[in-house]
Formats: structure tokens, sequence, C-alpha cells
């Protein structure tokens, strides 16, 4: 698992995609030098990364996280479909 005492923590929530519990952080000192969007899963699962574009407060990456899904049978997470299903390198609504 990884460290998380040098993120912010900004929530956690079930995720049924995994039948997980998500702890979402924020790495504000990436060495990409975008701030990080890292999801921890408590049931092994590797851990999610996914790049916050510049614009966007805290609030909305939470706002996505905490979205209801348009499709509740989505095989990916609000926060990893940009990642997984387009090959985007950040988050975007």
């Amino acid at each position: 698992m990884r460290d998380v005492s040098k993120l912010k923590f900004i929530g956690e929530s079930f995720c049924s995609q995994y039948q997980s519990q998500a702890k979402f952080y924020i790495d504000e000192a990436h060495t990409s030098g975008l701030r990080h969007l890292v999801v921890v899963y408590e049931n092994g699962d590797p851990d999610f990364l996914t790049g916050i574009p510049a614009g966007w407060a805290d609030e909305n990456v939470q706002d996505l996280i905490f979205w209801p899904m348009k499709n509740p049978n989505s095989p990916y997470p609000a926060w990893e479909v940009p990642a997984r299903a387009y090959g985007s390198p950040t988050l975007y609504a």
C-alpha cells in the first residue's frame, strides 16, 4: 500500500466496480509538476493515479468523484473513465 502521509485526503467512497472502499488523495508535489489524484483501493487492487487539470480546484475533483454515473453498469468508476476508456492522462468532466 502507498505511503499517503504526505498526500491531501479528500474523501472516501465505496467503489461498486471493484467491490472495495476507495480513499482519495491529492498529490500536490507529483514529479510531473501536475497535481495528481491518487486512489487507494482497500481490497488490494493497484492504486490509481491520474493528472488533475491545472484549472481545477479540489472541489472540481470531488464533484467528479461523487457525481452519479450515467451508466451504473460502467466497468470503470467515474475517476477512471478518462484514462481507461479514452487514454487521457488527466481527468475531465
